[in-house]
């Protein structure tokens, strides 16, 4: 009997614990956590690949000389920029214009040969035609005017490479490109195809060089865009197209190289640079979402919705980050899903909320 009294008094604390419990369930059920939310859109996804690759000059050429010669003349700088059919070097042309006079004085002489040994022919295919002279007699005067003729085309010919000798005095540049490298002076003496005499490259438009892994062969076509970054101009992109795909592998790095080329019209990019490219290789219509409603944790993306007033916390399967902070998502919200962007890091799943339309402050639009 003696111990009734503390089993009723314990009896009347659980009833008043189980009261206190309920009541503060019930305020928690009461408080409303307002976030700002945003509706998941559809959009259009561009898949890249991420590839690096190496500059390299549209043309890059060694210029020589066709005669040989000493150099007169030099009529650029290194660094120079130069046009097609400018002017780059003169070499001393006295012996090639004695040599074209010499040809010019030839081709008059066997001009007049074959005019005299025509009219001697005609003279005697007449004759002939009479019966006056031989068959022998004609057959050797017709070979002369052959003999004649081919002497004037000889003489043609002799002339007409004294007058090129005479133009390959002067080098000209062979297309528009930038002078990089000066191997002679004045006074050098030069021999035709062996001495070279400056190198010039051109860069605008400008080649890159890709290599990729061999998965991707078949998705990459000639004409795609590519989007070229270099750490030398950080806050810049440079855009081109493929223009050819080298359909060999290499069987050491299971990668294949393609070729774009990007206008460069300033000269910015150089040969030889280190770039980092992207390849434009297919596109979705995928759900997107702000890249700051996505939360990790532990390995694991999720974020949470509303729906009625209440918060559901759902896992993501997430795409490819998009540019203006924006997050592809393959799984787990629905296009007009209302998606928390502000006060997800303090809800649980299922607390009641007060949702609000997020607004972009005017100094965050870019």
């Amino acid at each position: 009997m003696k111990i009734w009294p503390f089993l009723i008094l314990s009896l009347l604390c659980c009833c008043l614990s189980l009261e206190v419990m309920g009541e503060g369930r019930a305020d928690k059920e009461k408080r409303v956590k307002t976030v700002q939310v945003v509706p998941a859109v559809r959009q259009e996804v561009v898949y890249p690949i991420v590839s690096t690759g190496t500059l390299l000059p549209e043309a890059d050429t060694d210029v020589s000389c066709e005669v040989d010669g000493v150099v007169k003349e030099i009529h650029f700088e290194e660094g120079q920029e130069v046009r097609a059919g400018d002017l780059l070097i003169t070499l001393k042309d006295e012996e090639y214009r004695f040599k074209v006079q010499e040809a010019e004085a030839r081709l008059t002489q066997t001009t007049a040969d074959r005019f005299f040994a025509e009219k001697l022919f005609e003279r005697m295919e007449k004759l002939y035609n009479d019966g006056v002279i031989s068959v022998q007699e004609y057959d050797d005067h017709k070979l002369k005017l052959k003999q004649a003729e081919a002497n004037l085309e000889a003489a043609q010919a002799t002339l007409d490479l004294a007058k090129k000798n005479l133009r390959d005095t002067k080098i000209l540049a062979p297309f528009n490109g930038i002078i990089s490298k000066k191997y002679v002076d004045i006074g050098t003496y030069v021999k035709k195809g062996d001495t070279k005499l400056l190198n010039i490259v051109k860069i605008d438009p400008i080649k890159v060089e890709l290599s990729i892994p061999e998965k991707y062969l078949s998705m990459v076509e000639e004409g795609e865009v590519v989007t070229v970054s270099v750490e030398a101009y950080p806050k810049k992109v440079f855009k081109g197209e493929i223009y050819y795909i080298n359909p060999k592998i290499l069987s050491e790095t299971r990668r294949f190289q393609c070729y774009a080329r990007l206008a460069n019209p300033e000269k910015e990019l150089k040969p030889g640079l280190f770039v980092t490219a992207k390849v434009e290789v297919g596109t979705s219509y995928s759900v997107v979402i702000p890249e700051e409603a996505v939360v990790s944790e532990e390995g694991v993306n999720y974020c949470f919705l509303v729906e009625g007033r209440r918060a559901k916390k759902v896992a993501l399967k997430t795409g490819i980050k998009l540019k203006d902070g924006m997050q592809e998502v393959l799984e787990g919200v629905k296009e007009g899903s209302l998606v928390v962007v502000r006060g997800q890091h303090v809800l649980l799943d299922g607390d009641m909320v007060e949702a609000e339309r997020f607004k972009v402050a005017k100094e965050e639009v870019k």
